[in-house]
């Protein structure tokens, strides 16, 4: 079979192959962007930098991939209303335990879960657990890094230099 007999694929199939691939590379940024905002958001509210400040009580405490997880009632210090919420402790959580917490409000994301409010115990390490998730999704995005630093590179060269430029 000769280079000649080759048939290529319809560019029907090329243009739908390149958007689900563009999909899936703009995805990794996004998620990037949302774990460092959580991440730093129970950062600064378990070290008492952020986060409205007041009092959460355990209402249900599960084991739920490979976690503990807790949720509860927030009631705020000033006294507005209180906030279904999950709710990060420091150790194990049980059902009945109370903590003097900070409520950070969710943030808008097209994830699950982001967008929901979060109370944290002072001195609460659960902010961690996003430390992988942001180094996966940063190396992740890399690809979609290159891919713009490298058509950025061709254009400015073909503005500069008109289209003569050097291929290299």
């Amino acid at each position: 079979m000769g280079a000649d007999d080759r048939r290529r694929p319809h560019p029907a199939v090329t243009a739908v192959l390149l958007t689900v691939v563009g999909a899936i590379l703009l995805a990794f940024p996004l998620a990037l962007h949302a774990n460092v905002t959580a991440l730093v958001d129970g950062y600064r509210a378990a070290h008492g930098q952020a986060g409205v400040p007041g009092t959460a009580l355990v209402e249900t405490a599960y084991n739920g991939r490979g976690e503990r997880v807790c949720t509860g009632t927030f009631t705020p210090d000033d006294g507005g209303p209180a906030v279904e919420t999950r709710i990060e402790v420091v150790g194990a959580c049980e059902t009945g335990q109370q903590v003097e917490a900070r409520l950070m409000p969710g943030r808008p994301s097209p994830f699950i879960g982001y967008d929901d409010p979060r109370a944290w115990e002072t001195g609460s390490r659960d902010w961690a657990m996003y430390v992988p998730l942001v180094i996966l999704f940063a190396l992740l995005s890399l690809p979609l890094v290159l891919l713009i630093a490298m058509i950025a590179t061709r254009l400015t060269k073909r503005l500069l230099h008109g289209p003569d430029a050097p291929k290299r």
